[in-house]
């Protein structure tokens, strides 16, 4: 039967299959006099955005009077295709009153059903075969799936009575509320963090010692560690005993490890140069990848906020392959407190940081649920 796994049990009927026509109008509707100077793009995360603050600049042409003039609750779809949406996007704009969007977009309106279950219905992958039948031959050149506007209004979808429809909407979007709400409580505190860092490490915020010690002393890096060097792993394997951390994280495992001790790895090479980690356990480090070698001078966790704080990507140079030098990064002047109140300072933070990785935890739970959802609710 043409039914959802997961269901509200008071439904039993079938879905019932429809072309997309059946249910939506095709918009033509040019932006003939400019009536909108709102450029609009499709962000497979974030829906229909206004390019200017997307893209930080504007990538649409000065006169947009040969595109889509789109109003608030018309859907776009997107051709082109990314990591996780092979066949593109399809979104509602709600952001908006109205904007401009690219002919390269099909526009339409829905009819006759609810319009927050379409919504949801495009955001599964249930969608994803009908288009994958209809994709031309040479399909991914460009970037874009090379889909004819008729065969797109003639794909079929199974679709249930407009009061399941409802429900399941309704049902959904309590669950974007939770990971809406997450999302706005890790800005909160992401923010809450940068002003912190800069409240502590200008010294506006202070951790006394017990003897009321309010003396900071600036030093090198180089004087405070025992060296900075580079990682010098080549080689990963899918599986394996201890990890292999480079810029972006673990990069693979080994089944030997070099470091057993907590420090610092700093990004040498690439888009993420002078990206800061901390790390701990037994494991290795990449060829592109800096590793602190820290000694008793310096609180090492106190030095990785201090460093998150000084923003190394300062000191990055190179366009073509962004670079940062262990020699530039030794000369870094670091002030510290006493043993005893970067102690504090790095505690004070430290337990910050696990309440933030505690949300962004709860969040990616909450996404693997509602992935999980859209798998099953949709036929």
């Amino acid at each position: 039967m043409n039914i959802p796994k997961l269901r509200f049990k008071e439904f039993t009927d079938e879905w019932k299959e429809y072309p997309l026509k059946y249910f939506t109008t095709p918009i033509k509707r040019k932006n003939t006099n400019n009536e909108s100077d709102l450029p609009l793009t499709i962000s497979s995360l974030d829906g229909l955005v206004d390019q200017r603050t997307y893209f930080n600049k504007v990538v649409a042409s000065k006169d947009m009077s040969n595109y889509y003039l789109l109003k608030k609750g018309e859907f776009a779809y997107n051709k082109s295709y990314s990591v996780g949406f092979p066949f593109g996007s399809i979104k509602r704009l709600d952001k908006y009153n109205q904007g401009a969007l690219s002919s390269l977009y099909i526009c339409f309106q829905v009819n006759n059903m609810n319009s927050d279950f379409i919504v949801k219905y495009f955001e599964s992958p249930k969608w994803h075969k009908q288009i994958s039948l209809c994709v031309a031959e040479g399909a991914r050149n460009h970037g874009l799936l090379n889909v004819n506007i008729n065969d797109f209004f003639s794909t079929k979808h199974f679709l249930p009575q407009l009061v399941e429809q409802e429900k399941i909407a309704n049902f959904l979007s309590t669950v974007d509320k939770k990971i809406e709400n997450l999302e706005n409580t890790i800005t909160s505190l992401e923010n809450q963090k940068k002003g912190l860092l800069q409240q502590i490490f200008s010294q506006k915020l202070r951790f006394k010692d017990e003897d009321g010690n309010n003396n900071y002393t600036s030093y090198y890096l180089y004087e405070l560690i025992k060296d900075i060097k580079s990682g010098n792993n080549k080689e990963r394997i899918k599986t394996g005993l201890f990890p292999v951390y480079g810029s972006m994280g673990i990069l693979g495992y080994n089944n030997n490890y070099i470091y057993d001790f907590t420090t610092i790895l700093i990004a040498r090479v690439g888009m993420n140069a002078g990206n800061v980690s901390l790390v701990t356990g037994k494991y290795d480090v990449s060829d592109n990848t800096l590793i602190i070698i820290p000694s008793n001078k310096i609180n090492i966790y106190y030095l990785y906020y201090y460093l998150i704080n000084f923003n190394l990507n300062k000191l990055v140079f190179g366009s073509g392959q962004p670079l940062i030098k262990a020699s530039e990064l030794k000369k870094i002047i670091i002030k510290i407190p006493c043993l005893e109140e970067q102690t504090k300072i790095a505690d004070f933070l430290s337990a910050f940081d696990r309440k933030l990785d505690n949300q962004k935890a709860q969040l990616e739970h909450w996404q693997q649920i509602k992935k999980g959802l859209l798998q099953q609710m949709f036929v």
